[in-house]
């Protein structure tokens, strides 16, 4: 089927990325064809393509959706490829000149993704595409959650989480609206708290603009909200532990004895409340780092 003949039966018919966002059907090609990415693929011919005589068979903007339609549907590199509809080929453009589908095989896409970009160009390339996505969907409310990826149980090198009773790996992942924008990777019985702050800076590092970031109680701690506060300038939406308890010195007055206490370093007790709070966070840094 040719690119001519899908545009009249209007599987590309004029619409919008926002339209498109807006529809709880659209599917992750749809949701790609609509993500402007060209200068991140110039970023990585210019960077990953040392050979200037380089000939690019496929157009590295859609090897780089391609790589992201593996990650979301998690399949194989051969299935990633034999998965995709002619529709979904279109969307990622993946056609010649004359409107016939040209896809790669399973082994070129690998080869891209393993040998191509590796480790440190797939994870500037997510860094890019989470900032990308983060500017156009216009969100100001982040999740982060930590969801289970369930191993085999011959595996020896997972952990057995006896809470979900299987040997499994983590996956910590921050949503943006419904969109998400980026994960670490642990092991199935490490805690949940001490991954926030990676994805606090990553999103630092995309500026995002959020205005709440919120959740569950697994995240619960004091640093954890100052943190949020202090990096995001957003609201941590944290559900309390069942086990938790009032930290008194997160009160009024603990934190205008502690701003006193220090006011040889510039602590000043008649200040603004925010500025007596980001204060006390700068101080306790330096303390972190030695040069107090």
């Amino acid at each position: 089927m040719s690119k001519n003949s899908l545009l009249y039966k209007g599987v590309l018919e004029e619409d919008s990325f926002d339209n498109y966002l807006s529809r709880e059907s659209a599917s992750i090609c749809q949701f790609l064809h609509f993500l402007y990415i060209d200068d991140i693929a110039k970023h990585v011919e210019r960077t990953f393509y040392t050979n200037k005589s380089w000939h690019f068979k496929y157009s590295v903007s859609s090897m780089i959706k391609l790589f992201v339609v593996k990650c979301f549907r998690k399949l194989s590199y051969d299935k990633t490829i034999s998965s995709l509809s002619e529709e979904e080929a279109i969307l990622l453009s993946f056609f010649d000149e004359n409107g016939q589908i040209k896809l790669p095989s399973g082994g070129t896409l690998h080869h891209f993704v393993k040998y191509r970009l590796g480790e440190e160009g797939v994870n500037e390339i997510m860094m890019l595409l989470g900032e990308k996505i983060l500017k156009l969907s216009q969100e100001k409310e982040a999740k982060i959650d930590s969801t289970p990826l369930e191993a085999s149980r011959y595996d020896k090198h997972a952990d057995y989480n006896p809470h979900y009773e299987c040997k499994m790996d983590k996956a910590h992942i921050t949503m943006v609206g419904t969109y998400p924008v980026f994960m670490t990777h642990t092991k199935g019985v490490a805690g949940d708290s001490p991954e926030l702050i990676n994805h606090i800076e990553a999103l630092k590092n995309m500026n995002a603009d959020l205005e709440l970031y919120s959740a569950d109680g697994g995240y619960d701690s004091f640093l954890n909200h100052s943190d949020i506060w202090y990096h995001l300038n957003a609201k941590p939406i944290i559900s309390y532990a069942s086990n938790a308890v009032t930290n008194k010195e997160g009160e009024e007055e603990r934190i205008n004895h502690w701003v006193n206490k220090k006011w040889k370093l510039g602590g000043d007790i008649h200040a603004p409340m925010d500025n007596k709070l980001k204060f006390l966070y700068k101080l306790e840094e330096k303390n972190k780092s030695g040069f107090i």
